[in-house]
């Protein structure tokens, strides 16, 4: 099996290369066991817009081209991909630094 590091460096050249490295912000990579209890890696991916978010089709084939890498290195793990945006409006639930204030707060 290939070094890790090589490995994420050629999924990240992937998805620049899909989606344009001019539109990607960021790509990060967590390896975990899912739901089958299989081994898989998570890969996060935030856009500049979420005008950038590809469609289904898109992300179908590009999970493909992602799988196709990983056998090729002999990496069993299947890529799950995930997409945000960084102009996307978040919640404060989504807000690490989100404090409850008399103007956000529940009323019961």
């Amino acid at each position: 099996m290939t070094d890790q590091f090589e490995i994420e460096r050629e999924l990240k050249r992937i998805i620049d290369d899909n989606l344009g490295a001019e539109r990607v912000s960021s790509a990060s990579m967590t390896s975990y066991r899912d739901h089958a209890d299989e081994p898989a890696l998570s890969i996060a991916v935030s856009m500049k817009s979420a005008e950038d978010i590809p469609g289904a089709r898109r992300q179908s084939a590009l999970t493909q081209k992602l799988r196709e890498a990983l056998t090729e290195h002999g990496d069993p793990r299947f890529p799950y991909l995930y997409f945000d945006a960084l102009d996307l409006d978040k919640s404060p639930d989504d807000l690490d630094d989100f404090e409850s204030s008399p103007d956000n707060s529940e009323r019961l």
